[in-house]
């Protein structure tokens, strides 16, 4: 693979991980400022565009983009160490991104 290829990766990798991060931290948001399921929901879809604004979405969406990110740094890594903070990070907001599923259904 070309410098250019890994830089790009990389990049997108960033991107995925600071969407993934965004998202939790609007939804943890919106969860702590809300009482109810039913207004938390509405609260948060009204953050996205009307194109995207599905439950299914914005839950399998986050999981995909980090997925990828994941697999990509822990690839990457060369170290043992980095793929072990690779993989725990990953495990960190997996464990978010259920935490928001569940209580979004």
């Amino acid at each position: 693979m070309s410098s250019n290829t890994k830089k790009f990766l990389t990049f997108i990798a960033l991107l995925c991980i600071i969407f993934v991060l965004a998202d939790i931290f609007l939804w943890v948001n919106v969860a702590n400022t809300y009482e109810t399921e039913p207004e938390m929901c509405s609260a948060y879809m009204r953050y996205y565009p009307d194109t995207i604004r599905n439950t299914q979405g914005l839950v399998l969406f986050p999981m995909i983009l980090l997925i990828f990110a994941s697999l990509y740094f822990i690839r990457s890594a060369r170290t043992n160490f980095a793929k072990i903070v690779g993989a725990t990070f990953a495990v960190l907001l997996a464990i978010f991104l259920l935490w928001k599923m569940f209580s979004f259904y």
